[in-house]
């Protein structure tokens, strides 16, 4: 591992002498036994650490209520990407909810749950920032090494983050900053700023980061200034889509479109980003934070700190039942990804019919792989009668899942790590790993100049980029070979060599999208913001409904479902203050 990883292997130890917070009013009053007050928190190394504990809040996910940096229940198994998983249709049952729609309400154990952590999070950054703002530059700088203006463009880049997860999970959160004491917290509504504004707001933390970090950390996992430009181009890539009150998408601004493309435009100039040569390399332990990695969490194992080290708990729960693992094979891959896979005679996507129930269903019959198939699907998640994570001598059996009767067989890979991998650790009767959270790789940062592209009417240029990423792919067949070397399928990415007109420009960038990223959480997400989510998902539930008996009820509603409710816990501690979503009242 890297000697520099001090974000990842230090910044725990300073957790239990920091306050934390929470916009719960009960929480706000609340003084933790053994903690340091906070107007003891004033010198340098304290408010050093103060600022420490809010990158450590990035890694406070959890396993059941709060995987916000995976954001697994949510945005795969919200889609038509995957399944919830699990032992039972109630195991977790408030992922089942979301993952239905007709079942989830504004007092979802889950969502609930979510929102506060995250907010626990914002406000560990505001306050270190207050901090920040009170401390002696001069002194900070002698001491620390850095100044205060640096630390608080780390603080606004990390808030940035926070502020959007929180958005694109519920539309209109509340926007808090340091200006607001912990006490007021619960006085400032959710709906202060449109939803326009609120995308400005998060879009001014980034720009604030892009104007005064670094162009390189000694520290892995602090952020830079090519890191924040690419982090600035996706809000403004998301706040170009915009919609109405009932989350129709009205409109793309050319304007942010524009500025978004120069800002990949000038990190492109850098050089400091590229492809990996082999796609599996953005999913190993050993290939973490190289240069496919724009920005991630840091993660450890046996650090020290409290249970057992600052692993990924996002996805504890979906580790197989195959040898070294036991617990517990939650997200599982729907048929309708599976069969996302397909490719024709050319090795370019089906885009219709490729999920036909009259035509040849990978998941139906899980061991038909021989037709043309882009090799991806290997690399997303378990096949039976194909090597599992690279392993030669370990082929992915039916076993593996809990209860393939209800979800299936194939269970996501691309968060997992094998039992043998130093960065894998036994948690009570979970798991993590170590590996980094990757929250932006550069194939992404691609895919987004070429949606831009399209959106522009420069189509033909989006070919190119497309192509490269299908090329990378078409490439990184060894790792899933057979111990012989035979091949596992029948693998054939071919290239496009036109683009079409704007409409058929979409569908090649939003498919590539799909298969390129898919079990990496993004596909819910995507889909509300292109505007397709309501006709993506009736299509998906049409057919997959017969499929999956758990999914017999399963309806979307426009207007409502694109986001998740306010939680009704939170309207009642704001006395009514934060208005609820549409269609939860």
């Amino acid at each position: 591992m890297k000697s520099k990883n001090l974000i990842k292997y230090t910044l725990a130890t300073f957790l239990v002498a920091i306050l934390s917070f929470n916009c719960s009013e009960s929480f706000l009053d609340f003084q933790p036994t053994g903690v340091v007050s906070g107007d003891d928190l004033t010198d340098p190394a304290s408010v050093e650490g103060l600022v420490n504990a809010a990158y450590a809040s990035l890694g406070n996910d959890n396993l059941l209520n709060g995987p916000y940096q995976d954001l697994w229940p949510l945005g795969t198994s919200r889609s038509d990407d995957g399944y919830k998983g699990g032992g039972s249709i109630r195991d977790v049952g408030q992922w089942n909810d979301t993952e239905v729609f007709t079942l989830n309400t504004p007092n979802n154990f889950g969502a609930a749950s979510m929102w506060r952590v995250l907010y626990d999070g914002v406000s560990r950054i505001n306050e270190a920032m207050r901090r920040l703002i009170a401390v002696d530059n001069a002194a900070f700088q002698a001491e620390i090494g850095v100044s205060t203006a640096q630390r608080l463009a780390e603080m606004r880049f990390i808030r940035g983050h926070f502020n959007f997860i929180l958005k694109k999970l519920y539309k209109f959160p509340v926007f808090l900053n340091e200006t607001v004491e912990k006490a007021d917290a619960v006085d400032v509504g959710n709906r202060v700023l449109s939803d326009q504004e609120g995308w400005a707001n998060i879009a001014d933390d980034f720009r604030a980061a892009v104007a005064t970090l670094p162009d390189f950390q000694e520290a892995e996992g602090r952020p830079t200034k090519n890191a924040a430009r690419c982090y600035l181009a996706k809000i403004l890539l998301y706040k170009a889509y915009v919609q109405d009150d009932n989350y129709q998408v009205t409109s793309i601004n050319q304007g942010e479109l524009q500025e978004a493309l120069s800002l990949i435009e000038t990190v492109e100039a850098t050089g400091e980003y590229g492809l990996h040569d082999e796609f599996g390399k953005n999913f190993l332990w050993e290939y973490e934070s190289q240069i496919e990695s724009v920005w991630a969490i840091m993660r450890s194992v046996a650090d020290g700190s409290p249970e057992g080290g600052r692993g990924n708990l996002s996805t504890g729960l979906n580790s197989s039942f195959g040898p070294g693992y036991g617990c517990c094979s939650f997200n599982h891959a729907s048929n309708n990804l599976a069969n996302a896979f397909k490719t024709d005679a050319d090795g370019l996507p089906i885009f219709d019919g490729f999920n036909d129930p009259s035509s040849p269903q990978i998941l139906e019959q899980p061991d038909l792989i021989a037709n043309n198939m882009d090799l991806r699907i290997a690399h997303t998640f378990g096949v039976p009668g194909i090597t599992f994570k690279y392993d030669p001598n370990r082929i992915f059996t039916k076993s593996y899942a809990r209860i393939p009767g209800i979800y299936g067989h194939f269970l996501g890979m691309k968060d997992q790590e094998l039992p043998s991998c130093p960065c894998f650790r036994q948690y009570t009767a979970f798991f993590m790993i170590s590996r980094n959270t990757d929250q932006i790789r550069w194939a992404e940062v691609l895919l987004w100049k070429a949606e831009i592209l399209i959106e522009l009417g420069r189509q033909d240029e989006a070919l190119p980029i497309i192509n490269s990423i299908r090329r990378r792919a078409a490439n990184s067949t060894a790792w899933i070979n057979f111990p012989d070397g035979s091949t596992t399928g029948t693998w054939v990415i071919g290239e496009y060599t036109t683009m079409g007109d704007q409409d058929r420009a979409r569908q090649i960038l939003r498919k590539e999208y799909r298969l390129e990223f898919a079990f990496e959480s993004k596909r819910f997400f995507e889909l509300v913001r292109w505007g397709i989510t309501k006709e993506v998902m009736d299509e998906y539930f049409d057919i997959e409904r017969v499929r999956r008996p758990h999914l017999i009820s399963a309806d979307f509603t426009s207007g409502r479902d694109e986001y998740l409710a306010i939680p009704e816990a939170e309207i009642g501690v704001s006395q009514g203050l934060y208005v609820q979503n549409p269609g939860y009242n």
